[in-house]
């Protein structure tokens, strides 16, 4: 995360969406939400608002993101196989970025491999230790000519409850502070990484010795299910993520 506007932002197919922790009553697809609205306002591109509808399979995974009205500007399909899935964003309706993605026996993400409309090819690898945690990201440039060339590896650590502390690649660090009491009940996008047991509170991001943070602030409904995400950078830029059901 190397900016902190961008880092914020939810960039369809990468970031997660998180939700606090479920009342035991309800079911799977009852906490996950219909639409999500993100409303960004930012000193650099302004303020913009956009919705998506979202859609799962009986699996209650995540099959499609789609910005409304119609036509779509922004698409996100995902398809499931046998130990791997597939995401392609699409601009427009133009294809964007394809990525397949290979699961390990946990199973969470052991590969990537993705492409996108300006020729560039990447892939990533995961490694974790024996309590299943994403200890090192490794990423790289392809080429079919010289194969992988190691780009950025990024490293992590925990806390006790299991929650990411430090983020260091070889551009910045990233640290993280959580509520104690608003617990992390599921992950809507790329659910096959582990997450987080507490809901984030602070992020703060050092680059080069430059210090940006951000804080986030939740409202809940009286099923005890997300309602909004108010995210508050240090620079003066406001995101607010919120959920219907």
């Amino acid at each position: 995360m190397k900016n902190l506007t961008l880092a914020l932002a939810a960039v369809l197919g990468i970031l997660f969406f998180f939700s606090c922790k479920k009342d035991n009553s309800a079911n799977a697809s009852s906490v996950r939400p219909k639409t999500y609205t993100e409303n960004v306002t930012s000193s650099i591109t302004g303020n913009s608002v956009t919705t998506f509808d979202l859609t799962y399979d009986n699996n209650n995974r995540l099959i499609s993101v789609v910005s409304t009205p119609a036509p779509p500007a922004l698409k996100t399909v995902y398809q499931y196989g046998t130990g791997s899935f597939t995401l392609d964003l699409y601009n427009s309706d133009a294809l964007s970025i394809h990525e397949i993605v290979w699961l390990n026996a946990i199973p969470y993400i052991d590969s990537t491999f993705q492409y996108n409309d300006t020729q560039d090819t990447s892939t990533e690898k995961y490694i974790y230790n024996a309590g299943k945690q994403l200890v090192q990201k490794n990423e790289y440039t392809y080429s079919a000519a010289t194969g992988g060339t190691l780009d950025n590896t990024t490293t992590y650590t925990y806390d006790n409850n299991g929650n990411v502390i430090t983020e260091t690649d070889d551009f910045s660090t990233t640290t993280y502070d959580y509520y104690p009491d608003l617990l992390t009940s599921f992950s809507l996008d790329m659910a096959y990484l582990p997450a987080p047991r507490n809901l984030p509170k602070t992020v703060t991001i050092n680059t080069g010795g430059t210090t940006e943070s951000a804080t986030h602030t939740y409202t809940f409904d009286n099923n005890h299910r997300l309602v909004t995400d108010k995210i508050v950078a240090s620079n003066g830029d406001i995101i607010i993520k919120s959920y219907t059901y």
